[in-house]
């Protein structure tokens, strides 16, 4: 299914709407060729859903001709809003039935209905020769779904489509790691074990009317609640107090963010390093997930 395939540049444009702006980057040669934003029209993306796919095509266009962007091998993401990851282990099953034993695990592991999800999956190395370990990945319809019709309008057919987290995972390339990914409405928190994201949660900002640090100290208590949970359900193989968090995203373009955060951890804080090579004035924190975009395996 491509989750975690190994990351490799290409020739793509790749696309990322925030409630507040759209990003895009492109990649010609491996290196990085352009990057930008848009201030996006208040209300256009709600809870990471595109409300007028009409207009936010003509939106999507017009930036499009204005940066003079190329509408082929278009790589997107949309939110890990309500996204729900599993990792199964199943007895060693042949080719022939796995996709059927896939579907039926899903309808048990997944708290609401697939018919409401698009399901993806990918078996994981390191198996042995009685077991395999599948890691399954349910995502809303309705954020897909609207984002591609979007993209129908302005012209696109999206070349790849992936969510933010994984998008983030991808960037940051650790085996373990916490990632938090900070915008001006929308908090991402992923934990990242053996390089398969555990937990990945997406809180809404939007409606708390909250000032800046007060969203650092959400970030804060989201965190310390997440890797508690975490801890608690896995007691033999926890968080190392070692593990560090990697802070990315709109906010953290400030230092004084990362100073604040930093302060209030019990681990290290650091500013990850971009998969690429970026050029001095290009804010990567960001475009990190912009960066794990380009960084998917695509054909």
């Amino acid at each position: 299914m491509g989750l975690f395939d190994k990351p490799r540049a290409r020739d793509v444009t790749t696309l990322v709407l925030e409630s507040t702006d759209m990003r895009f980057l492109t990649t010609k040669n491996g290196q990085i060729s352009a990057w930008g934003s848009e201030a996006l029209p208040a209300g256009l993306l709600a809870e990471g859903v595109v409300t007028d796919a009409a207009e936010m095509g003509r939106f999507i266009e017009t930036a499009f001709e204005r940066h003079g962007l190329d509408k082929k091998r278009v790589v997107t993401a949309v939110s890990g809003r309500r996204s729900i990851p599993r990792l199964l282990t199943l007895p060693k099953l042949q080719a022939s039935v796995i996709e059927e034993t896939i579907s039926r695990e899903a309808r048990k592991e997944m708290p609401i209905s697939l018919d409401d999800l698009y399901l993806s999956w990918q078996s994981i190395p390191g198996q042995t020769e009685e077991v395999q370990r599948i890691y399954m990945l349910g995502v809303p319809r309705d954020l897909i779904d609207s984002q591609v019709r979007a993209l129908q309008a302005a012209g696109i057919s999206p070349f790849v489509t992936d969510i933010k987290p994984l998008a983030l995972v991808r960037a940051i390339g650790q085996p373990d790691a916490i990632i938090v990914n900070l915008e001006e409405d929308e908090l991402d928190l992923t934990l990242v074990t053996d390089r398969l994201p555990a937990i990945m949660r997406t809180f809404s900002l939007d409606r708390e009317n909250l000032g800046i640090e007060a969203k650092l100290d959400r970030l804060v208590s989201e965190l310390t609640q997440t890797v508690r949970f975490y801890n608690d359900s896995h007691p033999t193989s926890p968080i190392r107090e070692s593990t560090s968090v990697y802070a990315t995203g709109l906010a953290f373009g400030d230092q004084g963010a990362s100073d604040f955060v930093r302060d209030r951890l019990d681990r290290p804080l650091l500013q990850p390093i971009p998969p690429l090579s970026c050029p001095d004035d290009m804010p990567s924190q960001e475009y990190m997930t912009n960066l794990g975009l380009a960084m998917k395996k695509v054909p």
